[in-house]
C-alpha cells in the first residue's frame, strides 16, 4: 500500500511540475509560441511524459488556467465563510488574503489576461473566467450592501465595486513586478480598501 501512495505521490508531483512550467512558458510567450518540448524542458521531463498526464497541447493549456482557477475560487466565493466581523472587517480580511494571493501570481495572471483578451479564440475558458467574476459579485453583493446600510462602504452600486476591486487587484500584479515581500503590497492594499469606503484613513483601517 506504502509503495502504490508514494508511486500516486510521485505522479502528482510530476504532474505538477509540467503544469507549473506551462502556466510559466504560456504567460511568457503565448500558447503558439509554446512548443510542448519546451514545457517538458522546463519541467525537467521527457516530451512523452507530458503527454502521459495531459492528451494534447489544448487540453495542458486549459488545465493551465482552469485548475489555478478552481483553487482560487474559495477564497472568492466563501466570503461569509472565511471572513468574520462587520461588513469592512470582513472586507479588511478578504483584502488582505486575495491581494497576498495574486501578489504571487504573477504568471497565472499574465496567462488569464491572454484568455480575456481572446475571447474569440478561448470562448469556452473565457466563459469560466466570466462565470467566475459574476459569481464573486454575487457573493459579496449583501456584504456591501449591508456595509452601505451602516455607513461603511459607498453607495455606489455593489455590482461596480465589486467589478472595481477584482480590476484593481488584477491588474496590480500586472503593473507591479516587485516581489511579494515589497512593501508596495500593503499600500496596494489600503488602495483597494479605498474603493469600498468611505473610511477616515484608509491606511490605519488596513492595520
Amino acid at each position: 500500500m506504502s509503495a502504490s501512495l508514494s508511486l500516486e505521490e510521485k505522479k502528482r508531483r510530476k504532474r505538477a511540475l509540467i503544469l507549473e512550467a506551462a502556466v510559466k512558458l504560456f504567460s511568457e510567450n503565448g500558447f503558439a509560441e509554446t512548443p510542448i518540448a519546451a514545457v517538458a524542458k522546463e519541467a525537467g521531463v521527457s516530451f512523452g511524459t507530458v503527454f502521459t498526464y495531459f492528451e494534447t497541447k489544448d487540453v495542458l493549456f486549459q488545465a493551465s488556467v482552469l485548475e489555478h482557477l478552481e483553487e482560487i475560487k474559495p477564497y472568492f466565493y466563501e466570503i461569509e465563510e472565511r471572513y468574520s466581523g462587520n461588513p469592512m472587517e470582513m472586507v479588511k480580511e478578504m483584502i488582505h488574503c486575495q491581494v497576498d494571493m495574486f501578489s504571487k501570481s504573477m504568471d497565472y495572471l499574465r496567462l488569464i489576461q491572454q484568455v480575456l483578451a481572446r475571447p474569440d479564440r478561448y470562448p469556452a475558458l473565457f466563459k469560466e473566467l466570466d462565470d467566475f467574476v459574476n459569481v464573486f459579485i454575487d457573493k459579496i453583493y449583501p456584504v456591501i450592501a449591508e456595509g452601505q446600510e451602516m455607513g461603511l462602504f459607498y453607495k455606489d452600486a455593489p455590482p461596480l465595486i465589486a467589478q472595481s476591486y477584482l480590476s484593481l487587484i488584477n491588474g496590480m500584479r500586472l503593473t507591479f513586478i516587485d516581489d511579494y515581500t515589497n512593501l508596495v503590497w500593503n499600500d496596494m492594499k489600503i488602495q483597494a480598501l479605498r474603493l469600498f469606503g468611505p473610511v477616515a484613513d484608509a491606511r490605519e483601517e488596513m492595520q
